[in-house]
């Protein structure tokens, strides 16, 4: 396990489950990982159940890898993230997100996942584009020919906006 710290928050390429602070997310990524395991290669999309990953639907995004030039559009958004940006994102290119901050900060994690394909477990917790970001997200490599990525399934969960005694 790799983890880095820097101004984009933690990073963790590879990590174990147990890294994982959301359950949620912990579920999915060890659902990846059977799914890697059983064919020994990178999983597809179509190696999902979404039944089987109800729990995190709602909190999941699935981005599209476009090539020459590399490029990235929102596939699907789950409704949280919807919910969180106040519209769904849905069919947008990250290339022409308005929050120009975040857009580099999403646009260099996935250039590196597709570069070299493994799953990475951020905590992040910044401000950026003036927008408070806080939040744990795993992002994992789907590739239909098991090596080379085409879409990467993101699940991001937020921290709780309000504080609790």
């Amino acid at each position: 396990m790799i983890a880095t710290t820097n101004d984009n928050g933690q990073l963790t390429w590879s990590p174990a489950p147990e890294a994982c602070r959301h359950a949620v997310i912990a579920d999915l990524y060890r659902y990846w990982l059977g799914r890697q395991a059983e064919t020994g290669r990178l999983p597809a999309r179509a190696d999902f159940d979404p039944l089987t990953m109800r729990k995190a639907l709602g909190n999941v995004a699935l981005i599209e890898v476009h090539r020459d030039p590399l490029r990235f559009r929102i596939r699907l958004a789950g409704t949280n993230q919807a919910s969180r940006l106040d519209r769904d994102p849905t069919g947008q290119w990250l290339d022409e997100m308005d929050a120009p901050e975040y857009r580099m900060l999403l646009i260099g994690r996935l250039t590196a996942i597709v570069r070299d394909p493994a799953p990475l477990l951020v905590h992040n917790r910044q401000l950026l584009d003036e927008r408070w970001y806080d939040y744990e997200v795993i992002w994992l490599p789907l590739a239909n020919d098991g090596r080379t990525v085409d879409m990467v399934m993101a699940c991001q969960i937020f921290a709780d906006a309000t504080p609790t005694d």
